[in-house]
């Protein structure tokens, strides 16, 4: 073998530091993957959360505007309106559809069902998950039959209208729901820094229009001169510590007029 033909075998081959600096070039390479797969999946994770606390907010909110802007509503009937025979039916706790006592807010509303009755029938608050059941024909203001844990008797023509008792508090990071006053709060939403209530009171309770500050305490007397409540919703995926949260806390506010209150 000739020497040149020696030397241009030895020149065909790959050097040892052409072979380490092309390992290195491709992990460099892998890293930059890896890492920009790392960072994207953390975005996507962030942007869900954020989505998720949002769909939350919106879902207790409607929630909370939907319930409170039907507080004292009795479907076709106004119930001030009633004889003074009938209106003596009328439970004491619908004169203060909503309370507050610090904790519970506590609201009372009707939910008329729109069902046809073509003949006589007998239906019960429990019927439709209510706490009371009123039934009137809504043409004649003498035709008003109210039950509480009882059975009530339907003409045709009448339209019954369930009322329910809903409860809201928040506890353990928790906005928690109970229906009726009766058995166990169940939890509507986790992840809850805070949930603060604050109402509008008339200057009577003649009166439709708020007068002076918000407040978030009432006395008993302040109860029928609620005009609007004030919400103030905090969310975080970390409510125990919002600033270690993996996405900023979140706060919404909103005011509800309580229509029926108002008009």
């Amino acid at each position: 073998m000739s020497r040149r033909a020696c030397l241009s075998s030895r020149q065909s081959g790959v050097g040892l530091v052409e072979l380490l600096v092309a390992m290195v070039l491709g992990v460099v390479l892998v890293l930059g993957v890896v890492q920009l797969f790392v960072a994207s999946k953390q975005s996507f994770e962030v942007q869900r959360l954020s989505a998720g606390v949002q769909e939350d907010a919106r879902f207790i909110l409607n929630r909370l505007t939907r319930e409170l802007r039907m507080v004292g509503m009795y479907g076709c009937l106004d119930l001030t309106r009633l004889p003074d025979e009938q209106r003596a039916w009328v439970p004491a706790q619908f004169a203060t559809p909503i309370r507050f006592d610090g904790e519970v807010l506590s609201l009372i509303t009707a939910d008329p069902t729109g069902e046809l009755f073509a003949s006589p029938s007998v239906r019960s608050p429990q019927d439709y998950n209510a706490r009371w059941l009123i039934a009137s024909n809504c043409r004649d203001g003498n035709d008003f039959r109210l039950v509480e844990d009882a059975s009530l008797d339907i003409q045709p023509g009448d339209m019954v209208i369930p009322v329910r008792l809903q409860e809201y508090r928040l506890r353990n990071y928790q906005v928690q729901s109970r229906l009726n006053g009766s058995g166990n709060f169940e939890t509507l939403l986790g992840g809850v820094v805070s949930l603060e209530f604050s109402f509008g009171l008339a200057a009577s309770a003649e009166d439709s229009a708020v007068s002076g500050q918000y407040v978030s305490t009432l006395a008993s007397t302040d109860l029928a001169r609620i005009r609007s409540v004030r919400l103030a919703l905090r969310l975080s995926d970390n409510p125990q510590a919002p600033d270690a949260g993996r996405v900023r806390a979140q706060d919404y506010r909103m005011v509800v007029a309580i229509r029926n209150l108002v008009l």
